[in-house]
């Protein structure tokens, strides 16, 4: 089929101009960050690194996901939030930005990019989410649900650890 996706990862940085752009426009659509696309191209810089699937045919990014370093106040915010000390994950970097193009979703796309991000992964990391679909991904890709939910502006929001090793 023309638009079966096929996967790939790596470093953001070496994706060409058009295809960050792409990336970053992917995620401020699907509502996975506040902000505009060049606030987000700034801090897609400073991931890890992503995972993609591409639409066959077309090369066009239909999906995404980051290892990302969030900010520090964040990361204290998450964990107080869910009443969970922090020990352990004080410089942890978060899966976050997992993005399904709309026309692409209902296609268990998303469980690939957890996959695949987990795969990269070899620090203590962790992922906050208000989505039942994202919570069974994480927990099938070896995290932990931890400490209690709390209120976040989108919903429902639990965290989730892993620690490699």
């Amino acid at each position: 089929m023309a638009d079966d996706p096929y996967p790939g990862s790596g470093d953001f940085n070496a994706l060409d101009p058009t295809d960050q752009r792409a990336v970053a426009e992917l995620v401020v659509r699907g509502k996975a960050v506040k902000g505009t696309v060049d606030d987000l191209l700034m801090r897609l810089k400073r991931t890890r690194c992503v995972a993609l699937l591409r639409e066959t045919g077309t090369n066009r990014i239909v999906a995404a996901a980051a290892w990302k370093t969030p900010a520090a106040t964040y990361r204290r915010k998450s964990f107080a939030a869910a009443t969970v000390p922090i020990m352990g994950f004080e410089a942890a970097p978060e899966l976050g930005y997992v993005v399904i193009a709309s026309e692409m979703r209902g296609r268990h796309l998303s469980g690939g990019l957890v996959d695949a991000i987990v795969a990269q992964i070899t620090e203590p990391t962790f992922a906050t989410t208000s989505s039942n679909t994202m919570r069974n991904n994480l927990q099938r890709s070896g995290f932990t649900r931890v400490g209690g939910d709390w209120e976040g502006k989108d919903g429902v929001l639990s965290l989730w650890t892993i620690s490699p090793g």
